[in-house]
């Protein structure tokens, strides 16, 4: 796990605390972050800022919680700017966090 998206030290501690159940939360996890991806995209188009600071505040949690630490800091840029009611500059973070996202989908499937 030399070159991966997730932290190993956080990842093999979620993997002892959870056991068998870290399969059903990867898969909960990749079953949800890209719904919440989605809403940060609609409320980038729809200029909805609350939108935008709730679903980056999810996706910050759930992505922190499995190790996926750059991923979980671009949301935090992402909700910092929603909670300020604004939406400038966020299209250049979503473009990272989707590229981030996709590298650690497929890293993660390795696991299930």
């Amino acid at each position: 796990m030399t070159d991966s998206v997730l932290d190993p030290s956080t990842f093999s501690e979620m993997r002892q605390l959870m056991g068998d159940a870290l399969v059903e939360f990867i898969h909960t996890y990749l079953d949800n972050s890209p719904k919440l991806i989605h809403t940060i995209e609609s409320g980038l188009a729809q200029n909805n800022p609350e939108a935008i600071y709730h679903s980056a505040h999810q996706l910050k949690g759930g992505s922190g919680s499995i190790g996926a630490m750059k991923l979980s800091s671009l949301s935090m840029e992402i909700e910092k700017i929603g909670k300020s009611g604004s939406t400038q500059g966020i299209s250049p973070l979503l473009n990272q966090l989707k590229s981030e996202y996709a590298l650690l989908e497929a890293e993660l499937k390795t696991f299930i």
